[in-house]
């Protein structure tokens, strides 16, 4: 071994503790990122991959009747290459129960294997026969159904009793969502079923037509073209909605997820490796200046600059490479549990946990650059050594007062111990901002963790307590006279009760547009609390239609546009209607009219398809024989799901409370270390002078306290931004977060970032008791 490389081991054992501090942001920044990402790839591959190998659907077309013929008359028409109808309908799942209400999605497919969005079958066999029924995996599980068990739905008003026959996945329905309002998938009350075609048409009726036409084109760069063509064409068979392969509610919500974790791997491991480089950089520029003598024997010895900045450099990259290296197979490793938890929202049986060692090899490159960079930065100063000067002493740097000091109105009554302290700082002024920089940015990602923690929270508390103020969401399974208000009213205690119409339209505005339900409400309802973006309370008009902030951000509206609504009911018209008022809402996405406005202009006069209704009484056991009552949903059924959902986030939420205070913890630990090592002869004058090691404790933890102080002021209007940021970039359609940081989410992200720097500072305290002064001085004058 060369001996310059032995001495690089020297130096790395001389300096272990801030070696090691380093390290471990290096190691945090890339085990964050490995970990986030390879999560992100595993979702996006294995999707991928399961689309492909089911041949999922590039377009969903849903409409009245679909004869037969038109799936072979489609192939070849503008680009498309495979077609495949089928019935698709919602009823009744008959449980034990008679007070519950489940329901079922059933969809018609062959009896041998479909074209398109192929079964993935976990278990059992794929060929169905007359009674033959599939059942969707998480269905299943949820309700404990097993291969060969008996089934009951309810199909055109009569029973039909089903033999499982086999277990499987859907490409269609890894999310499982019953519509875009339903926001948290419920497997225990939603499942789909797969039924052989020809036994369901003849059950169903509607002339044995179909009412869904899958698609698969040639060329995705013609998908607008093809959807042009099949809105034009396929007008004469009721066509109510095309839907593009990336509009699909599930493969949506997928694409919403991944997004977003490929964001925040991008993005949280930088500040973590910018802040690791700012101290190699600072660590490596004190060594140099404390080897000033050393350099210059060894370019007395005929060492060149290249060779010497080698040398150090390999300080640098020894930490790139190992904190690289580490920090990739941790977050490799920690990468397979994470996917493995997004398993509870999203099916994807081949979902394979891969390693992905293009990326280890990225994340070591990526480390090792970043940290040559950084210590280049702090050795620069290498090339500047004189051999002959190096032998003499560094003279000390002149001294002067700082800027409090000719303030002596203030300065007089300032205690010694703090004079010391305040020239401390304003002396070292490049450490102490470091040092309140790490405490800041720990500050603000913790004051944005808290604020995502406590906003799902309030998102659903808010929206259905003062948004949505609605115990009881009935939905008909059809258009019914208004009258059937007074029916209900007959079977439950009513307390308020309205009628209402909910159905997708799409809405246009230029070239922008969105499929979303605009819900018809009475002028007074009392079953919404509509605020505008300012706060100001807001009425349904009796013209118009309010439409919802994050859809009007998705269509760039503004109120007093105009926008075009269109119809995907048959025979009803389309129309241009002018936007009245943007609603403030975190979950969802709707637009709201006038209820015989909307069926003035878009549907009938005088009918409802639900009520929305408030009561004391166990709504749904009362009107479980009431015919047409396709869903009763409570607001205690979703506080349910919300209570499963919100178990989860939090947990990974706790992942970044550690990651945030570790940030600060390392830092102010490692600087504090440095400023011992560095001040080790002024502390034993102190010590000769009579101060004890606790005052000199004491004196450090004024000088950080102040730094932190300062942090934690600037950490507060940051972790602001950082929300603000991340509200625009996580919104999707489903949820808005837009709501203000509570005061009580500041005030603990304050009080844990100064539970982290006392930590800090605890294990700084140990290394003061262990140092001997004395010796240090002894040394200093020999």
């Amino acid at each position: 071994m060369k001996k310059l490389d032995k001495r690089l081991f020297r130096m790395i054992r001389s300096t272990k503790g801030q070696y090691i501090a380093v390290l471990a942001i290096v190691i945090t920044g890339l085990f964050v990122f490995t970990a986030v990402n390879n999560s992100a790839l595993n979702l996006k591959d294995s999707l991928n991959e399961y689309y492909e190998e089911t041949n999922f659907s590039d377009i969903f077309v849903t409409a009245v009747s679909i004869p037969e013929k038109l799936e072979s008359s489609l192939i070849g028409e503008s680009d498309i290459k495979e077609a495949e109808a089928r019935l698709v309908f919602d009823t009744s799942f008959i449980t034990e129960d008679d007070d519950e209400k489940v329901n079922i999605r059933a969809v018609s497919v062959n009896k041998n294997e479909n074209k398109l969005n192929k079964l993935f079958v976990k278990s059992g066999k794929r060929e169905l026969s007359e009674k033959d029924i599939i059942v969707i995996e998480q269905f299943a599980t949820a309700r404990n159904i097993n291969l060969g068990d008996k089934v009951k739905l309810q199909i055109n008003g009569r029973e039909y009793t089903f033999n499982v026959s086999a277990i499987a996945s859907s490409s269609e329905y890894v999310y499982i969502m019953e519509n875009e309002q339903t926001l948290l998938p419920d497997p225990e009350s939603f499942g789909i079923v797969f039924i052989e075609e020809d036994y369901l048409r003849k059950i169903y009726g509607a002339n044995g037509n179909y009412n869904e036409i899958i698609i698969n084109i040639n060329d995705m760069d013609n998908l607008d073209q093809t959807v042009d063509y099949l809105e034009d064409n396929l007008e004469k068979y009721g066509v109510k909605r095309v839907i593009k392969k990336d509009e699909q509610l599930s493969n949506n919500m997928m694409s919403q997820e991944i997004d977003g974790l490929e964001m925040m791997s991008q993005s949280i491991p930088v500040v973590f490796l910018v802040f690791a480089g700012i101290m190699l950089s600072s660590m490596l520029s004190r060594i140099v200046k404390k080897d000033r003598t050393s350099i210059g024997i060894l370019k007395a010895l005929g060492f060149t600059n290249s060779e010497i900045i080698i040398h150090y450099l390999k300080y640098a990259a020894s930490i790139g490479i190992i904190g690289g290296l580490i920090g990739s197979l941790l977050g490799t490793a920690l990468s397979s549990v994470m996917t493995n938890y997004y398993l509870v929202f999203f099916n994807i049986p081949m979902l394979t946990i891969k390693v992905y060692y293009n990326r280890i090899i990225t994340s070591v490159i990526l480390s090792l650059l970043f940290c040559i960079m950084s210590g280049f930065w702090g050795i620069r100063g290498i090339i500047k050594i004189n051999p002959a000067e190096s032998m003499k002493p560094e003279s000390p740097k002149k001294g002067k007062r700082i800027i409090i000091e000719n303030m002596k109105f203030i300065w007089n009554y300032v205690p010694f111990s703090w004079k010391m302290v305040l020239r401390n700082i304003f002396r070292e002024k490049k450490k102490f901002a470091f040092i309140g920089a790490a405490v800041a940015i720990t500050c603000g990602m913790l004051i944005m963790t808290i604020w995502m923690i406590d906003i799902i929270d309030i998102m659903f508390n808010r929206h259905y307590s003062e948004f949505m103020k609605v115990e009881y969401n009935i939905n008909f399974t059809g258009f019914q006279d208004e009258n059937v208000k007074k029916e209900v009213a007959k079977q439950v205690n009513v307390t308020d009760m309205e009628g209402r119409i909910e159905l997708p339209f799409e809405i246009e505005n230029g070239r922008k547009s969105k499929i979303v339900n605009i819900i018809g409400l009475q002028n007074n309802s009392v079953f919404y609390g509509f605020q505008d973006l300012k706060g100001n309370d807001l009425k349904i008009p009796s013209e118009g239609i309010l439409i919802s902030s994050n859809l009007a951000d998705s269509l760039n509206v503004n109120i007093g546009d105009e926008v075009f609504v269109k119809n995907f009911l048959p025979n009803k018209d389309d129309s241009y209607v002018t936007v009245k008022g943007i609603v403030k809402q975190s979950l969802g996405i709707n637009g709201y009219m006038n209820m015989d406005y909307m069926n003035s202009r878009f549907l009938d006069k005088g009918i409802i398809n639900g009520i929305y209704l408030n009561s004391n009484d166990d709504v749904s056991k009362k009107l479980d024989d009431m015919n047409n009552i396709n869903t009763i949903q409570s607001q205690e059924d979703m506080k349910g799901m919300f209570e499963e959902f919100t178990t989860i986030t939090a947990v990974s939420m706790s992942f970044m409370v550690v990651f945030s205070g570790l940030l600060g913890f390392i830092i102010v630990y490692s600087m504090t270390l440095m400023s011992i090592n560095e001040r080790t002869l002024e502390f034993s004058s102190l010590r000769v002078m009579g101060f004890t090691k606790n005052e000199i404790f004491n004196m450090l933890i004024r000088e950080n306290m102040i730094m932190s102080f300062i942090g934690i002021i600037i950490g507060i209007p940051l972790g602001l931004w950082l929300i603000d940021y991340m509200g625009k970039s996580f919104s999707t359609d489903v949820y808005t977060m837009n709501e203000p940081v509570a005061a009580s989410g500041v005030i603990i992200s304050i009080f844990l970032t100064i539970v982290f720097l006392i930590m800090a500072q605890y294990l700084t305290y140990t290394k003061i008791n262990k140092l001997d002064f004395m010796q240090a001085l002894k040394n200093r004058i020999s």
